[in-house]
């Protein structure tokens, strides 16, 4: 387990010879719920910018990790530290600053269905005290880039699953976050509209937001080649750099090349403009 020292903790924020540290790191993490034990001594970095896969089968303890780096839970033994914030030392109040910096998207979307798309995405700005103005300034720019500004008004019912999908994710990135979460974002979704939303996830990650997905669909895996942490009852089973690194190398270029996507009816707008605005770091303040 690690303590909680001082000194442990200027380690965690310099890293090895004063670099910066990552964004997230679990340290011989475990997680217990009463009898179960969830996680059982985790430990990996997440550097910024990294698209990480996280697989497993069911009850491998995938969404364990999200939720302790959502800070949902805290580790039974072990620390975990996301961005500036360790588990051992983050006050109840400082909860809300490490979710500012954490977007999160899940497979059943968790949208407000009977109020509208703007609305949904308006609502994440509102929680973090947005003023109305810049609010809606920010909901047209993000509906825009994910091509659903012309269905705003619509409730979120009336949407098919992947146009749901993508509200969720201009939610979850309307704050500008440093990370997204997506947990099996794709698991209720067809192979075409599974390619949509993970398009948008590898553009979103190419302007440096570091992006964990929790996925049962090794095809997809194998096919992209990112790095790859395989889980197995709460375990660490492998961690793998890059699973196809060639796979990796023709994604990025294709994606650099293509820049946002007509499938998905996205307008020409660049995601450099959205995501890397210059009031990016600022936009909490």
């Amino acid at each position: 387990m690690v303590q909680a020292t001082e000194s442990s903790s200027n380690e965690a924020r310099r890293g090895p010879a004063g670099e910066a540290r990552p964004v997230i790191s679990l340290f011989h993490a475990s997680l217990r719920y009463g009898h179960f034990l969830a996680l059982d001594d985790v430990s990996f970095k997440i550097e910024n910018g990294e698209f990480v896969f996280i697989v497993g089968p069911s009850g491998a303890g995938k969404s364990s990790i999200l939720r302790l780096v959502l800070m949902h839970e805290q580790p039974t033994e072990g620390e975990v530290q996301v961005g500036r914030f360790l588990s051992s030392k983050v006050r109840r109040r400082e909860i809300p600053l490490v979710r500012r910096e954490v977007g999160c998207v899940f497979q059943d979307f968790r949208l407000m269905r009977d109020r509208s798309v703007e609305e949904n995405v308006a609502f994440a700005q509102m929680v973090v005290g947005v003023s109305r103005a810049q609010t809606k300034k920010n909901v047209v720019q993000v509906l825009n880039w994910v091509g659903l500004y012309h269905k705003r008004h619509q409730t979120a019912r009336t949407l098919s699953g992947g146009e749901q999908q993508r509200v969720a994710i201009a939610r979850a990135i309307v704050n500008r976050p440093k990370i997204l979460l997506a947990d099996e974002p794709t698991g209720n979704l067809d192979p075409e509209v599974s390619q949509e939303v993970l398009d948008l996830l590898f553009r979103i990650n190419a302007q440096g937001t570091s992006v964990i997905m929790s996925t049962h669909d090794h095809l997809m895996v194998r096919r992209f080649g990112e790095r790859v942490i395989k889980l197995d009852q709460g375990r660490v089973a492998a961690d793998l750099e890059r699973y196809r690194p060639q796979a990796s190398d023709e994604r990025r270029q294709i994606e650099s090349m293509r820049g946002p996507s007509a499938g998905v009816g996205m307008k020409e707008r660049s995601v450099q403009s959205w995501l890397q605005s210059p009031d990016r770091e600022n936009h909490h303040a």
